[in-house]
């Protein structure tokens, strides 16, 4: 068992003795696991809405930005962050419409709508000498910004990225033959427990009462998510810009992946000329949480081969 595993049971033995609720240990286990990350929480206001990030206090050449995925929020990296031990400068921004940041349902939320507001962002933090890292939606949103917004941007990092489509996968299939979307639309434990099963092929630990905080958060942004996923659609479709990118691009592919398929990574590959492909082994959709540190991994090696 590793000591992050006893330390969050610890932690929930603890709090189950002060009666709190299932989103109240899921605060604190966030709170536990970004301070072992070297994150804080902050927030800045902009002119369409609060974003609420997380950022270390390390001062390196390159500043590392993670843009998560459909649903997801900024926690989804703070593991494998963590794997760095203080090595780079790192901002984690809930997205729009996803974590503690603006969630207004008429904001609009297709890429380029993100990537906009994400150029907003940066500028006002000033942050010079970018590398985009992107986890699937966030990966597609990456590639809009890579071609819309040149300046200051070194590299790219995509990992399972959503965009283009060489194959359909079995997430893919799974929503064109269900009555209600099983991406959003999973207010039973049923249809949670589908989600990430197709998500993760080798799921990270996750106890019951965290568990249930996921849970009852994901069925009570139902509505909100189904504007999201529309919008979404609207232009994930990146195939016309994908070969416009000329910086250093990393992809990286878990080869179980049910969600985008592996097959897709290399269509990405062929796309993007010059660009590196990685692809993990016995690995799903959201390599970041099923092998923190061989994600890590990867994305050091690639930043040293920038260096030389």
């Amino acid at each position: 068992m590793t000591l992050k595993k006893v330390m969050i049971i610890i932690l929930i033995t603890l709090l189950g003795f002060a009666a709190c609720d299932s989103e109240k240990v899921y605060d604190v286990v966030m709170e536990y696991e970004r301070y072992n990350a070297g994150l804080e929480k902050k927030s800045i206001t902009l002119d369409f809405g609060e974003i609420v990030y997380l950022e270390n206090d390390v001062k390196s050449d390159a500043t590392l930005v993670f843009l998560h995925g459909f649903g997801g929020n900024k926690d989804t990296w703070v593991r494998t962050i963590a794997e760095w031990n203080d090595k780079y400068h790192v901002i984690v921004i809930d997205l729009p419409g996803h974590g503690e940041s603006v969630s207004e349902k008429t904001l609009g939320y297709t890429t380029a709508d993100q990537a906009q507001r994400l150029n907003e962002f940066l500028e006002a933090k000033k942050i010079k000498h970018l590398h985009l890292v992107g986890h699937s939606m966030g990966g597609a949103i990456a590639l809009r910004y890579a071609v819309n917004y040149t300046k200051n941007l070194n590299a790219l990092i995509l990992i399972d990225s959503m965009g283009m489509v060489q194959t359909k996968s079995d997430g893919i299939i799974l929503v064109e033959e269900s009555d209600k979307n099983p991406l959003y639309d999973v207010c039973t434990k049923e249809r949670f427990e589908t989600l990430v099963n197709y998500s993760m092929y080798k799921p990270p630990y996750i106890p019951d009462i965290v568990k249930d905080a996921i849970f009852s958060e994901k069925c009570a942004r139902r509505e909100l998510e189904k504007v999201l996923y529309e919008d979404l659609y609207k232009d994930v479709d990146v195939s016309d810009i994908a070969k416009r990118i000329h910086i250093p691009t990393l992809i990286l592919w878990g080869e179980k992946d049910r969600m985008t398929h592996v097959d897709d990574a290399a269509l990405l590959h062929r796309t993007i000329k010059g660009s590196h492909l990685v692809v993990l082994k016995e690995i799903g959709h959201v390599p970041i949480l099923e092998d923190p540190k061989q994600t890590a991994d990867v994305i050091d090696r690639f930043m040293k081969q920038m260096e030389k």
